[in-house]
């Protein structure tokens, strides 16, 4: 049994649950969903996105974690019922009983050539380094399973199961299906904006226009009459720096409203992996939908794997697969 914890948007989950239904496949298969850190102000107004899918990971309640990690369940009692000074404080006395948790997130504090954390504390396991951990593929047993786990490393050799798993329970419909097939009967390449927050936040990089222009021509260089279908989280800014023209078209009609939690996300990546080839922003959203496109020929660009992230300590040459066109976005 792998005890999942999910956090952070859609695509973040689909690699949380990737090596979770890897490592169940060495026990009894079973994976569990545990969506506290959706709820709490660390992850604000994220939604558990991976009910849509084909996956078999059914969600329990706050406390399951009590099983595996009793100082988890403890922090997570004070922090529901106490003021934040308070529970600190009561945190600390529980600590110095032996009561601490071991679900942190170790691979913000890195460092290259020092000595690294245990993988694994009882069973709780938590990313300790950003970037691909062999030691993860000895793991073996009942584990709660804490981070990111942004490489396909870990999963490649169940690449099959986990496609199947992560599409839709339901067919597309109505606007989906006429877009769907659009993609079908042309040579199909998905453009994906990723601004919104990431445009703002210090620690993330967004797209820009000289990427997705540059990475436009690239395809219109290459290939007999491309036809981009454009995804956005800002589509202000998108109509401004990415026009409408006879070979890009929009798609939109799943984001609708000023609540971005509100929008069809699952729909859009699902359309998105329909295409022939892709562009994919520094997004994690993006990089499923190329990722479940199982055609060996497709092309995916995608920003320097450098543009993924801006941690000081996270090394992330394991993110963008061997396969992908990583091209200049200066």
């Amino acid at each position: 049994m792998i005890l999942v914890q999910i956090a952070g948007g859609l695509g973040n989950q689909m690699f949380q649950y990737a090596l979770a239904r890897k490592l169940a496949t060495k026990g009894d298969g079973i994976v569990l969903a545990d969506t506290y850190l959706l709820g709490v102000q660390m992850h604000p107004a994220r939604k558990y996105r991976l009910d849509k899918f084909r996956v078999q990971a059914p969600r329990v309640p706050w406390h399951y974690v009590i099983r595996y990690n009793p100082g988890e369940f403890l922090t997570r009692l004070a922090r529901r019922n106490l003021s934040a000074p308070q529970a600190k404080r009561l945190l600390y006395r529980f600590e110095r009983l032996g009561f601490k948790s071991s679900c942190d997130y170790r691979f913000y504090k890195y460092e290259p050539g020092q000595p690294q954390p245990p993988l694994q504390v009882g069973r709780t396991v938590s990313q300790r380094q950003f970037h691909y951990d062999p030691e993860v593929e000895n793991l073996s047993g009942d584990l709660v399973l804490m981070g990111y786990w942004q490489s396909e490393k870990y999963f490649t050799d169940i690449a099959p199961q986990l496609r199947a798993d992560l599409q839709l329970r339901a067919p597309f419909a109505g606007e989906d299906a006429k877009v769907a097939e659009q993609m079908k009967q042309t040579l199909s390449v998905s453009l994906h904006v990723r601004r919104s927050d990431k445009a703002i936040a210090k620690d993330f990089n967004a797209s820009d226009s000289v990427y997705c222009l540059r990475a436009v021509e690239w395809f219109r260089s290459r290939l007999d009459s491309p036809k981009f279908f454009v995804f956005s989280d800002d589509w202000e800014w998108t109509r401004q720096h990415l026009p409408e023209a006879s070979d890009i078209q929009y798609v939109a009609h799943n984001s609708v409203g000023q609540d971005l939690e509100e929008w069809n996300w699952e729909e859009n990546l699902s359309l998105m992996s329909q295409c022939r080839h892709h562009i994919i922003g520094p997004s994690s959203f993006s990089w499923w939908a190329a990722w479940l496109n199982p055609d060996p020929n497709k092309i995916v660009l995608s920003p320097p794997h450098q543009r993924w992230l801006n941690f000081r300590n996270c090394d992330t040459s394991d993110v963008i697969p061997a396969s992908w066109i990583q091209i200049d976005d200066r």
